[in-house]
């Protein structure tokens, strides 16, 4: 019985001990936190984590496709909406921010850890939407290029610098271009952010986005479906009259105004073919790379002769990638083995006028709202364009905590569907 008690009281012992030590590094944690609040001078008011704060929305019956709770929601204007300034704000103290957003915290299995990926994030404005991209994305083994639009003015630049600033793995590109809808300078923004990613080791993959595309599978479905892909690239492959060959049949230029800005014109001379015999393939600006094709796009003559016979292009982003990838006797690094097996584009999915839009339509291109929650999520697709910030805002917050829970829970991704991309590709039955 006095062995007993005598256990009894040392596993007490125990017990206090470490609820003492526990309390002490806690309260040390909170002092710090206060210290850092007052020698920094940011408002505690700032400093509250507001952006995705919704605690009347009901997002699991949204996803599901519940009327009802939709419906309260579709007409509602959102409230704390992030704006330049308070990301700026907020991004005074880096560790802070990062605590507070969760940047800290963000769930990294093993297999991600192993299979770093590279993202070229383009942008012109509303850096906040580009942090609500960024922290749904982020992973400390992934890497992250910001461009900023050279016509964008100073507040967007200085928020994308203080949000880059604040991370070892997320930098501004080297070279800015000014891009002009339509324009080269649009295609050599991807690739200057390319340029730059090739400094980094490891990656595995590079996905291109816009600052108004969100994700819809997990960083951790990401990693697997890549995987399946086998180190092959993904674009789209559009052939005979859906080239639109207009756009390359006719040389076309840029023409520069007094005030720095350019125009797009057609000119009446007949353009060259392109070179090395290549067919030429129209497809998305975006897709998914593998490291060993970006290195060819940066580093060898045939790809800078393409990109060279570019400049005369209109769109030239909706045919470089995809020329490059659909011709198999140039060889290029994970490039098709078959010419447009399919005209699916894995990295993204987008409605373009005049298919039948759930939101509404911006400049031909479907803005997604919260009516499209449930529809999107069964997509097979990694990522959906696009969003407007004001407009997309309850659905951003659905679809961040539908990640979050796929994040958590691990789902298994369709695998079968996902090795069939990869067999279409190669001709392997």
């Amino acid at each position: 019985m006095l062995c007993k008690l005598r256990a009894l009281m040392q596993v007490s012992l125990l017990g206090m001990l470490c609820y003492i030590l526990i309390y002490m590094l806690f309260s040390r944690r909170i002092h710090s936190d206060i210290n850092v609040l007052r020698s920094s001078n940011i408002n505690q008011d700032l400093i509250e984590f507001r952006p995705f704060k919704n605690q009347e929305i009901n997002c699991k019956k949204i996803v599901e496709g519940d009327e009802n709770e939709i419906k309260k929601f579709v007409e509602r204007k959102p409230d704390n909406i992030p704006t330049n300034e308070t990301l700026v704000k907020h991004t005074q103290n880096c560790s802070f921010f990062r605590r507070i957003y969760g940047y800290d915290a963000v769930l990294n299995t093993e297999e991600e850890k192993q299979f770093p990926i590279a993202f070229n994030i383009l942008l012109y404005k509303e850096v906040e939407q580009v942090e609500i991209l960024l922290r749904i994305i982020y992973r400390p083994q992934n890497y992250y290029c910001l461009h900023i639009d050279g016509f964008s003015p100073d507040h967007v630049h200085r928020a994308a610098k203080s949000l880059a600033d604040c991370f070892n793995n997320v930098f501004i590109v080297s070279k800015t271009e000014k891009i002009v809808y339509e324009s080269f300078q649009r295609l050599q923004a991807d690739i200057n952010c390319m340029s730059d990613h090739l400094d980094n080791p490891n990656w595995k993959y590079l996905i291109n986005l816009p600052s108004q595309e969100y994700p819809i599978k997990s960083n951790a479905e990401i990693v697997q479906i890549l995987k399946l892909l086998n180190d092959t690239n993904y674009t789209e492959c559009i052939i005979g009259t859906g080239r639109l060959n207009i756009r390359y049949k006719f040389k076309y230029k840029n023409v520069y105004e007094p005030n720095g800005t350019y125009r797009i014109v057609k000119t009446n001379e007949r353009y060259k073919d392109p070179p090395h015999r290549m067919v030429v393939v129209k497809g998305s600006a975006y897709g998914v790379f593998t490291r060993r094709f970006v290195d060819y796009v940066i580093n060898t003559k045939l790809a800078r002769d393409l990109l060279e016979w570019c400049r005369g292009v209109l769109s030239p982003d909706e045919y470089y990638w995809s020329t490059l990838n659909h011709n198999p006797h140039l060889h290029v690094p994970g490039s098709y083995k078959v010419k447009c097996p399919t005209t699916f584009l894995l990295s993204t999915y987008v409605i373009w006028y005049p298919m039948k839009c759930p939101g509404k339509f911006l400049r031909f291109v479907c803005i997604f709202g919260i009516t499209s929650l449930s529809k999107l999520a069964k997509r097979k697709e990694l990522f959906v364009n696009k969003f407007e910030l004001e407009y997309s805002y309850p659905a951003l917050y659905c679809l961040s905590e539908f990640l979050r829970n796929k994040s958590l829970s691990r789902p298994r991704i369709d695998e079968k569907f996902y090795k069939q991309l990869y067999f279409n590709q190669t001709n392997i039955v």
